[in-house]
């Protein structure tokens, strides 16, 4: 059972009565044509937090509904008052048509600005977007010894009865965050928030217009809570995670969303887990828990498909008018991606239980992939896809070169290893070169997935798309490579660390825990939680974040232009490295690249005591996956 967080707010305060029975006009909104109502239980006082901050605060939840709501997506701009175009990140256009609810006429409070959103729900079969008006306002008000800065923010639906509200969202009018701050109260500080000695300078209280006879429902009372209790903890959050030293700051903060728009992720994924989620829970033969299997996949599909939508203009089957994914071409221009190709087909190297290539095919897409076991879930597949996934083990080509024939013979003598990716595509189903590779927790393939990319064709290496998992070396054996350190300016990674230990398996801990018999238990959680964060400073320092960055050194070092993105997706490996081939200095230097590959694999070798020995380690591995 997920422990449930501590609240923030002063229990003490709190009446223990029902809502109801506490509800009194609001000294701010109430009117006589409308009978706005607050609470001393939905008021809290003694908060350190500047007006700007609550703004800002403010500002990212309407964009991020679903931090208040799960139900909940995201929340699409439609319209916003102090945008020149009307537009947001996810590519919404402002419509003229849209036209925002009335604002008020608010005593003491000037209109700042005002936004319209549609909100999106997780299932749109169950639930149906609504759109929302927000207005901003700001005022203050003065006495003979203070003056009190005041913000004002409402929400009103675009409903014109109670019945049209969706479930997710408050049986209300309108809905009010009010925030008061009396600076000279107090000098704020976010370090003793928790102490009742110090008076601090701001007061967040919330106030609702109900409709006509309407009672407040004990779910009702329960979502206004929340909301004061997470514009509370986001505004905390915040603040820490900035209070940090700018040469601590994360390279993790800006990638996500920056590859593909959220939107179009979300409902894709959205249209993916209605299509398919279901059954294929339904017939989960394997021992693991199906729903993070396959909705973790369905999250990866989403966003291939977006991404081959944008690199090379092909869309799922759904949207098709009979034309085939082989003879779709476009030119992206300054995307950054691959031009004027058409889409190559797949291949998803360590591929697993199957679920991603049964739904990329299903959505019309040319691929297949190969594991070194044949899993239980490919049974629950239809022959036409069950043909594309392939029992094979990978043996890479440098080391394949080093080997002789008898040693890359299984003992069975029922299969041989075959010494490069072209065995596999030498087989129907056979694509070209540049054969999209896809590297989701490959494990042992990870940091080989540049350069397998690079040896399919030298000449012009296939794009990928790898999420690393578990870290290994290139022979195959759990390694941890050393933390990485950046710098704010600067995406180039250095080892900070001459550890070396390949034995060395603890995934989640960061190099720089406190010890607990000498430390605190707190820090040490804390720390863990970091080395688990992308957005933390710390993450660089955990096995995860020190591969990853190891993955994309490997993919610079051998001519690919590289970009994080953090995934959509329900695990905490999440961050996909997307590798183009570099446009510039390496086009049509195919030997260049093979030194490129030649280089990095023996010096990666040189601790496993040479590329031969790594070969032989690596086909003592494999056969021992394939027993397994």
């Amino acid at each position: 059972m997920a422990r449930s967080k501590k609240s923030l707010r002063d229990g003490a305060r709190l009446s223990g009565k029902p809502l109801s029975e506490t509800l009194s006009p609001s000294p701010v909104l109430a009117t006589p044509t409308e009978e706005w109502v607050t609470s001393p239980d939905l008021t809290e006082s003694n908060l350190p937090y500047t007006t700007e901050s609550i703004q800002d605060t403010t500002t990212f939840l309407m964009e991020n509904p679903g931090m208040n709501s799960t139900v909940l997506f995201r929340a699409d701009i439609l319209f916003d008052s102090q945008a020149e175009n009307h537009g947001t990140e996810s590519g919404h256009a402002g419509d003229p048509a849209v036209i925002p609810a009335p604002a008020r006429d608010i005593p003491g409070f000037d209109l700042t600005r005002t936004v319209v959103r549609k909100l999106i729900p997780r299932n749109s079969q169950l639930d149906q977007p609504l759109d929302q008006t927000c207005h901003f306002y700001t005022g203050s008000s003065s006495t003979n010894i203070s003056s009190t800065e005041r913000f004002l923010v409402i929400y009103t639906p675009h409903v014109s009865s109670k019945d049209e509200l969706p479930y997710y969202h408050p049986l209300l009018q309108s809905l009010a965050l009010l925030y008061e701050y009396t600076p000279n109260t107090a000098s704020p500080s976010t370090s003793n928030q928790g102490s009742k000695s110090n008076q601090h300078p701001g007061t967040m209280s919330i106030h609702i217009l109900p409709y006509p006879n309407t009672s407040i429902h004990p779910r009702l009372e329960r979502t206004l809570t929340k909301l004061l209790e997470v514009q509370i903890r986001i505004t905390r959050g915040r603040l820490t995670e900035t209070s940090s030293p700018a040469t601590n700051a994360s390279p993790y903060a800006p990638i996500k969303d920056n590859v593909i728009p959220r939107s179009r992720v979300q409902d894709t994924y959205s249209r993916l887990k209605i299509k398919y989620a279901g059954d294929l829970c339904a017939r989960w033969v394997e021992d693991t828990e199906p729903s993070k299997h396959v909705f973790e996949d369905l999250g990866v599909a989403a966003f291939l498909i977006e991404l081959w939508r944008d690199m090379y203009a092909v869309v799922p089957g759904d949207e098709r008018d009979g034309t085939s994914t082989e003879t779709m071409t476009k030119s992206i221009g300054d995307s950054g991606l691959r031009t004027g190709t058409t889409f190559p087909g797949f291949v998803d190297i360590a591929c697993g239980n199957g679920v991603l290539i049964y739904i990329l095919l299903a959505e019309g897409y040319s691929g297949w992939g190969f594991d070194a076991r044949r899993r239980k879930t490919w049974s629950i597949f239809p022959g036409s896809v069950q043909e594309y996934l392939r029992e094979e083990i990978y043996i890479p080509k440098p080391f394949a070169d080093v080997l002789s024939p008898s040693t890359t013979t299984a003992p069975d003598n029922n299969y041989t290893l075959p010494p490069s990716i072209k065995t596999h595509t030498a087989t129907p189903p056979a694509f070209p070169a540049s054969t999209f590779i896809i590297s989701n927790h490959a494990d042992e393939l990870t940091l080989w997935t540049p350069l397998l990319s690079t040896l399919l064709n030298p000449d012009s290496p296939s794009p990928f798309l790898a999420i690393p998992c578990c870290s290994h070396a290139l022979s195959g054996s759990r390694y941890r490579f050393p933390p990485q350190q950046f710098s704010s300016s600067s995406s180039t990674s250095t080892s900070t660390s001459t550890s070396n230990n390949p034995e060395h398996e603890e995934e989640e801990e960061s190099l720089t825990s406190p010890n607990p018999s000498s430390g605190s238990l707190l820090a040490l959680r804390a720390s863990k939680q970091a080395a688990q964060t992308p957005h933390s400073a710390g993450f660089s320092k955990s096995t995860y974040g020190a591969l990853t960055e190891k993955l994309v050194s490997v993919a610079r070092e051998v001519g690919f232009e590289v970009t994080r993105t953090l995934l959509r997706i329900p695990s905490t490996r999440n961050i996909g490295v997307v590798g183009i081939p570099a446009g510039h200095g390496y086009e049509g230097e195919g030997e260049g690249r093979l030194e490129r590959v030649v280089a990095v694999v023996e010096g990666e070798c040189v601790r496993e005591g040479g590329v031969d020995v790594a070969a032989r380690n690596w086909v003592e591995r494999a056969r021992g996956l394939r027993a397994g």
